[in-house]
């Protein structure tokens, strides 16, 4: 599968990109208008699914004439994939370490596993749609796995740093753990955070459970990592 492409003779990535961008509103009013139509699609797709909305159900919740909408999107496709690729950008951001962060390597695993976590429960009615769509759209699947590719580069990347300070196990594949822990982390939040099996879990527990997991599977010397961190020292309790 050709990174940034969808099958099917669907336009890829950057294309999209592209012309998302060359048709953003150049006035103020433009653009709250098309943010206020994001606002209610995102409202309508969340209580009725997208296989049941309708254009007109978008402009009835935005309060706007329904020829409005087609000023900003061509369909509810559009739409759809629109927020998805704020969602994904606003979660990607939210779920990387600051560079001021004060505490070790992890410490800062826990602090990703934290945000995703408190993510995706307060994002799983729009999570749960997500998933459901690309069970169905080819787009939507090629894109789920671009995002999905994302995250899991960014595990590896730093598996190959903690080996390339000698702080994790050398002869494991970076690639393939990585691969196992999105995998892990992933149907972990799929299934009780989004679906909804344990609601009753404790963040805190699970983030250390987890971090504990990443741990071992890495084989992680934290005296090694510590000594080797280019980052901030952790923050010393006194």
């Amino acid at each position: 599968m050709a990174t940034g492409e969808a099958t099917g003779g669907r336009r890829t990535g950057s294309r999209v990109a592209r012309e998302r961008a060359e048709t953003q509103p150049r006035t103020a009013r433009g653009q709250k208008t098309r943010e206020r139509l994001l606002t209610a699609a995102r409202t309508v797709f969340e209580t009725k699914g997208f296989l049941d909305t309708r254009v007109s159900d978008i402009c009835d919740e935005a309060g706007l004439a329904h020829g409005t909408f087609y000023i900003y999107f061509p369909d509810k496709e559009e739409i759809f994939y629109t927020l998805v690729d704020s969602v994904v950008a606003d979660r990607y951001l939210l779920t990387a370490v600051p560079e001021d962060f004060e505490g070790d390597v992890a410490d800062r695993f826990a602090y990703t596993l934290r945000q995703y976590f408190e993510e995706m429960k307060r994002a799983r009615h729009f999570s749960r749609i997500v998933e459901q769509v690309a069970t169905f759209d080819e787009h939507m699947r090629d894109h789920r796995m671009r995002i999905r590719r994302k995250f899991r580069e960014r595990i590896q990347h730093g598996i190959e740093r903690l080996q390339q300070r000698g702080a994790a196990d050398p002869d494991i594949s970076a690639e393939l753990t990585a691969e196992a822990l999105v995998a892990m982390i992933n149907n972990f939040a799929y299934i009780n955070f989004i679906l909804g099996e344990r609601d009753d879990l404790d963040i805190e527990q699970v983030v250390a459970t987890l971090t504990s997991i990443w741990a071992r599977a890495v084989a992680l010397d934290l005296d090694k990592a510590n000594a080797n961190d280019t980052k901030r020292p952790p923050k010393r309790k006194t």
